[in-house]
């Protein structure tokens, strides 16, 4: 029988560090759980409503997604339709009103939130 070192105490940092992860990751799956509404418009309006996600263009012209980003940064986040530019995103429509988006949401500042949104949903990647 192999015999263990003994064990390292964990200190009350690490143990309310280890706590506060537990919890973000609650409120993220809370706030994912909710399909968020999809607005089409001409123009982004100056105020975003958190719970919508917003498909910007003219007819069938569409030129970015739009969200306020759902780790409660609050940052706006546009993601291009265009499909000359780089990075660029496609929107699938669905029929309840929602909407999905590929490949992910990945940001690469700020927050550093990397999530799918499908059928409206919010839906976390895991991290490192």
């Amino acid at each position: 029988m192999k015999r263990m070192g003994p064990r390292r105490a964990i200190t009350f940092i690490e143990r309310a560090a280890r706590v506060a992860v537990a919890l973000w990751r609650r409120l993220r799956l809370a706030r994912s759980k909710a399909a968020r509404a999809t607005v089409f418009t001409g123009e982004l309006p100056d105020v975003l409503d958190p719970r919508m996600v917003y498909v910007v263009g003219e007819g069938s012209h569409l030129w970015f997604v739009a969200l306020v980003c759902p780790c409660g940064c609050g940052e706006t986040l546009q993601m291009s339709l265009h499909s000359n530019g780089r990075p660029q995103w496609q929107v699938t429509m669905h029929a309840d009103r929602t909407v999905s988006l590929r490949p992910s949401v990945w940001r690469q500042v700020g927050c550093q939130s990397h999530f799918f949104l499908r059928r409206g949903r919010v839906e976390w990647c895991e991290t490192e």
